[in-house]
């Protein structure tokens, strides 16, 4: 709808408008224009709003949604346009000091009169497109009807033979449902959720489970309900009462009369009722409210797309089984079952390569790959034509399917999570997006808002937690502690919105060769997903918002140039890993830019001119030659995240492995700084003491510390009391750090990393019980550090490189309860570890890499029942041999799912000894799914970042 369009178009008229009101002494018929847009707007928006909720969208011709959107972006542009021309002025958050004093000249009184001129005309556009009147006319008389909402009886997509690979779940139902209880008449009432994406087949699986036999004959009487978005609570109870009654009398009641008759049916009965695709706890809890307990063993069965919704209306006693998508063997059964019919259900050779493909494509869904599947079973059965579909899977036809399954939970988001679904059609196929680029993005475009007592990131994650409970977003990588580290949609998700994408106007995506677009064809994002598109030829770009590209050529610096020039209202621009060496100064006239990644490439100088991005929140400069900043840094009075590091990869961790950013004195300038990282502080000492100012500070992160600076640096973390992440480094590996100074640390630290020498571990990190997250390098503690870390009671992960020069660890009983991680690195001397009975209990990843003197397996290592993965890294080599499996001590270990061990050659090569574990068992973490690494193969930087993917090695 368009209703995406006319938020953003009334966010800009508020923001605008408080502006030129405070500011500009506004004429009362500009006023008066502004006024009218706004009350159009929210018009139009409401009418949107409430028609989308409805069964049917053709109330309002497409036609006519079009031009409602288009002049909504139209407003958007103009406004644009008009804070071109007073730049740093006013910001979407808040207005900024600088408005408070503003005077207008001359030259802006100019920019006024324009605004003034284009706002009249769009009134008069307005006037022409849809009548105010009519459209409160539509909102009333819809509001005045009976619901538009439809609850069916019984409703079924899936077909019966499309129940492959359901057995155990049927199974588990079942037995939660009816087993369990020897004695059923004093039993409770049982609910179980089943909750999983649409096309899972839950309904299916629920309808196999309420016609089994065993579960007929244990209920006195049932009923199928499917309840739809906005249904009224009395149709779903006289629905249900129809049934239940069989058609008797009773069936015939007024509507008012009908909760009670439920009550009175259902009281000393057994009855089993099933709630097919609830979308809210608020309709759960009037239908929920309704039912008396029953007979004892009387049970409800609820199916949801909605995680989130299930997590919210369990109780102790009830049960939530998830639906993910079938095995890859069970997703395949299907596949064949359903396409080759005539031949018993057997791919032909020749068609094995694409019919695997288009599984793959389904994402394991049992309605789409049934769906494909009887598609499939009427073409003709050659590659040409398996390849012809797999690469139209996303045509009019197959987005019907698509729409089919997942249209109702695209209808049921927010309009703000609405645009955050769509966002993910700007990235390519099988594209994971890390968690903290993907949140930036969102916070720039504007789709995010303050809520009291939260910062934009913390609503953001919401958003995003909220888009994985309802299965729309799938989690790609977890990080230690939790929290998502990565994400993705599936493919058939992705065609999806990308077909509502194009709809709506939302972004434009180029991801076949040669593709270019319409002249005339205004852009709003565009995405480049391969390089030899016409996208240096495009015209109409002077509307585009973010610009994203996905792949390069040769001719990509000069392209580039010429794109960046067209381009006027952008806002974010994301050109991580392009092959760019400068800096180039078109990226700088792109005054309302709020976000700005140039990651991954070869700049090295940041000009002066930075200066002009007044808006500028988020500068991604990780992973570039950046090593100076200018003082015009500090100009940027909005920025939030200024991320500048590298790595000076070599061989292990090594000290200077992380590269910092050398920036001049004044960083107080920042105020609104959120994470600052990596500062390399040893040339600009008086920096230490301008960091106590930068108070909404997240993460810091120094390099360069010398022990003079302790004092110092602890009188200015005091201040940052929303600190969650600390990381800092000595100038010099024998450098000690001198941190033991802060009464008052900020006590919502959870990730701590420690890089220096230190004569004991500081006490005051003992008050931080909301650690997760510990890493100690060069620490060279005389003392074991154990002691002071065992009782952190949310510690997740443990990283301790040359951080004690003693030759025994001991794991004590009953210590380190919520540890999953440990990595130990470099300690030189150390020969025993000892892990005590119930010491751990929840490690799943040991990491053990070049402690060279130890030549024994932890002892006690089998008391670590959940471990799953034990990786070596150059350790000794009869270290090494007790790892084999003819080693008598390897059934200490036989419990561990995956044992590798890792060498690193002369030639530079990582090489994993296979004879330890069939590497088959690890590939997913090595790559996708059919085509693991062959780390013997990786060059020595790709081994490397291999290696810190599996231990953790860089912060």
């Amino acid at each position: 709808m368009a209703d995406i369009a006319v938020s953003a178009a009334l966010v800009l008229v508020e923001e605008v408008f408080l502006f030129l009101e405070r500011e500009a002494n506004l004429k009362k018929d500009v006023r008066d224009d502004f006024q009218k847009i706004r009350g159009w707007l929210s018009t139009v928006q409401a009418c949107l709003q409430h028609m989308d909720g409805k069964e049917g969208d053709e109330i309002m011709q497409k036609d006519r949604v079009r031009q409602v959107r288009d002049l909504a972006y139209e407003i958007e542009d103009v406004l644009d346009e008009f804070k071109i021309h007073v730049p740093q002025k006013f910001h979407r958050h808040r207005l900024s000091k600088y408005a408070e004093s503003v005077v207008y000249h001359f030259k802006h009184w100019g920019a006024l009169h324009d605004m003034s001129s284009e706002v009249q005309r769009i009134n008069g556009r307005m006037n022409n497109i849809i009548d105010m009147d009519r459209l409160r006319n539509i909102i009333s008389s819809e509001e005045g009807s009976s619901s538009g909402a439809r609850v069916e009886l019984y409703h079924v997509t899936p077909k019966e033979d499309d129940m492959v690979g359901f057995e155990g779940h049927i199974e588990a139902l079942i037995h939660h449902l009816v087993g369990g209880s020897r004695s059923r008449s004093r039993s409770r009432r049982k609910t179980i959720w089943v909750v999983g994406p649409g096309g899972s087949g839950k309904t299916i699986l629920v309808k196999n489970v309420y016609e089994s036999k065993k579960i007929l004959k244990q209920y006195d009487c049932h009923a199928w309900i499917h309840v739809s978005r906005g249904c009224k609570i009395n149709e779903v109870l006289l629905s249900m009462l129809k049934q239940l009654c069989k058609g008797r009398e009773e069936s015939n009641l007024p509507t008012e009369d009908i909760r009670a008759k439920v009550r009175n049916h259902l009281q000393r009965r057994r009855y089993l009722i099933v709630l097919d695709d609830v979308w809210s706890k608020d309709v759960w809890e009037c239908i929920v409210n309704a039912l008396p307990q029953g007979s004892g063993g009387s049970g409800i069965i609820v199916t949801s797309r909605n995680l989130n919704v299930a997590l919210s209306c369990v109780e102790s006693s009830d049960y939530i089984h998830e639906l993910k998508g079938l095995e890859w063997e069970e997703a395949w059964h299907l596949f064949c079952k359903k396409t080759f019919q005539n031949n018993e259900g057997c791919c032909p050779k020749e068609l094995l390569e694409w019919s695997e493909n288009i599984v793959t494509k389904c994402e394991r869904l049992p309605l789409a790959i049934a769906a494909v599947g009887s598609l499939l079973s009427k073409k003709r059965q050659t590659p040409n034509e398996w390849k012809k579909l797999h690469d139209s899977l996303g045509s009019d036809y197959n987005l019907a399917i698509i729409s089919r399954i997942l249209l109702p939970s695209y209808k049921d988001l927010p309009n703000n999570l609405k645009n955050c679904f769509l966002y993910f059609s700007i990235f390519p196929e099988d594209y994971s997006i890390e968690r903290g680029r993907l949140i930036r993005l969102w916070i720039a475009e504007g789709f995010i808002k303050e809520r009291r007592g939260k910062t934009l990131e913390d609503v953001a994650e919401d958003y995003l937690s909220e888009l994985i409970g309802r299965n729309l977003v799938e989690v790609s990588k977890w990080d230690f502690d939790g929290r998502v580290s990565s994400c993705r949609v599936q493919n058939l998700i992705r065609e999806f919105i990308i077909s509502k994408s194009k709809e709506e106007n939302f972004v434009e995506v180029l991801a076949k060769s040669n593709l270019g677009i319409p002249a005339d064809y205004k852009i709003r994002r565009l995405s480049i997903h391969h390089s030899n598109t016409r996208w240096s030829d495009m015209s109409g770009l002077s509307c585009v918002r973010s610009f994203f590209i996905f792949e390069f050529d040769n001719s990509f610096h000069s392209r580039i140039r010429k794109l960046l020039h067209d381009f006027r209202l952008v806002r974010s621009l994301d050109l991580q890993g392009a092959p760019l060496a400068e800096f180039h100064k078109e990226i700088v006239e792109l005054t309302l830019l709020r976000y700005l990644s140039l990651r991954g490439t070869k700049i090295a100088v940041v000009p002066k001119s930075i200066k002009k991005l007044a808006y500028l929140e988020t500068l991604n400069l990780k992973h570039t030659c950046v090593t100076k900043l200018p003082f015009e840094i500090y100009g940027l009075k909005f920025l939030q995240h200024l991320l500048v590091y590298h790595y000076n990869v070599k061989k292990y961790v090594i000290f200077d492995s992380a590269q910092g950013v050398e920036v001049p004195a004044g960083v107080q300038g920042l105020s609104a700084i959120l994470k600052l990282s990596l500062i390399q502080v040893n040339k600009h000492q008086k920096i230490i003491a301008e960091l106590k100012f930068l108070v909404e500070l997240r993460k810091l992160g120094l390099t360069g510390l010398k022990r003079e600076d302790g004092r110092e640096l602890c009188a200015s973390i005091q201040k940052m009391k929303k600190l969650s992440t600390l990381d800092v480094c000595s100038s010099y590996k024998e450098e000690y750090l001198e941190l033991d100074d802060m009464d008052n640390p900020p006590i919502l630290l959870q990730r701590l990393y420690l890089k220096g020498h230190l004569h004991k571990f500081p006490a005051w990190v003992s008050s931080l019980d909301s650690l997760v997250r510990i890493g100690l390098k060069w620490s060279r503690l005389e003392t074991s550090p154990l002691e002071a870390l065992q009782a952190f009671p949310n510690l997740v992960e443990l990283e301790m490189v040359d951080a004690y020069t003693g030759n025994a660890l001991e794991f004590k009983v009953d210590t380190f309860k919520e540890l999953k991680f440990l990595h130990l690195e470099q300690i030189d001397r150390l020969n025993m570890m000892i892990v005590e009975e119930k010491a751990m209990p929840k490690l799943r990843k040991l990491t053990i890499c070049k402690c060279e003197k130890m030549e024994m397996l932890p002892l006690g290592i089998s008391n670590l029942t959940q471990l799953q993965e034990l990786l070596v890294y150059d350790m000794h080599m009869n270290f090494v041999d007790r790892l084999q499996k003819n080693s008598e001590d390897r059934c200490m270990i036989d419990h561990i799912p995956v044992i590798h061990s890792f060498t690193l050659g002369i030639n530079q090569y990582w090489s994993l000894q296979k004879f330890l574990d069939p590497f088959h068992h690890k590939e997913s973490v090595f790559s996708g799914k059919k085509n693991p690494v062959n780390i013997q193969s990786l060059d020595f930087v790709s081994a490397f970042h291999l290696y810190s993917e599996l231990s953790s090695v860089f912060v």
